[in-house]
């Protein structure tokens, strides 16, 4: 499966967007005041958003400077 340049941007921004919005909510301080927990793991979905949007940057810069690199066959 190929992804086009708009596919690959749309993702790409996605996945810095989560990046910033899982590190901002993981950075709060919690609240002693009430037994809530955070049960979101907000640090593995800023370190797993923001390695995907490395990989798609990569991606994002061989499509525009044209080296796309081939799909892989197993066969």
């Amino acid at each position: 499966m190929e992804f086009d340049l708009g596919t690959t941007l749309i993702m790409f921004f996605g996945a810095v967007i989560a990046c910033i919005l899982s590190g901002y909510l993981g950075a709060r301080p919690p609240n002693l005041k009430t037994d809530a927990v955070r049960l979101v793991p907000y640090r593995l979905i800023m370190l797993l958003s923001g390695t995907a949007s490395i990989i798609l940057l990569v991606h994002i810069l061989a499509l525009v400077g044209g080296n796309p690199q081939p799909a892989f066959q197993p066969y």
